[in-house]
C-alpha cells in the first residue's frame, strides 16, 4: 500500500538537538518544569551528546529517518528500528520552528516523542500533513506552537 504522506530525511546531530529542545519545551508546556529558554538548550545539548555518541556506537553510518502516513496508522524507521502508531494513540502535535512533534501518551509502555524535520515531506506539503492529522486524531483539536 502507497503512504498517503512520506517524509524522509537524514539524521543529524542537528536534528536531535532540535528534537530535544522541542521535548523541553513540550515539558515546560505540560508543567513538568518550568525550565527559562537558557536552562532548555543546556539541558538538551547535554542530553543530545549523550543520545548523538550512543547512535554512533550503534551505527558508525548516517541513518536515514523515513516516516509513512498511511489512512489509519504511521510507521517510522530509523535505521533499523521501526515504530507503528495508531492516530488514537497520539495525544499531542506541536511544532516549533525547524521541528515537527508527534506525542503518543500512556497506552504505550512509555511515552513517545518523535520530533521530525519539518521541510521532509515529499510530494505533498506540510500543511497538507497538519490537516490530515488533525481529521485523524480523535484527541486533537490543535498543533500548538512550542515558544
Amino acid at each position: 500500500m502507497e503512504p498517503l504522506f512520506y517524509m524522509e530525511y537524514k539524521e543529524s546531530r542537528k536534528i536531535v538537538l532540535e528534537m530535544f529542545i522541542a521535548y523541553y519545551k513540550y515539558q515546560n508546556l505540560k508543567a513538568w518544569g518550568p525550565f527559562k529558554i537558557s536552562d532548555i538548550k543546556a539541558k538538551a545539548e547535554e542530553k543530545t551528546q549523550k543520545h548523538w555518541k550512543e547512535i554512533k556506537m550503534i551505527s558508525r553510518k548516517e541513518r536515514t529517518v523515513q516516516v509513512e502516513f498511511y489512512e489509519d496508522s504511521f510507521s517510522c524507521v530509523t535505521g533499523d528500528v521501526k515504530q507503528e502508531y495508531r492516530y488514537d494513540e497520539l495525544e499531542a502535535i506541536c511544532e516549533t520552528d525547524t521541528t515537527f512533534v508527534l506525542v503518543a501518551g500512556k497506552k504505550r509502555k512509555k511515552d513517545a516523542f518523535l520530533g521530525l524535520k519539518k521541510g521532509s515531506v515529499k510530494g505533498r506539503s506540510l500543511a497538507d500533513l497538519k490537516a490530515f492529522l488533525l481529521e485523524k486524531c480523535p484527541k486533537i483539536t490543535k498543533i500548538t506552537y512550542l515558544e
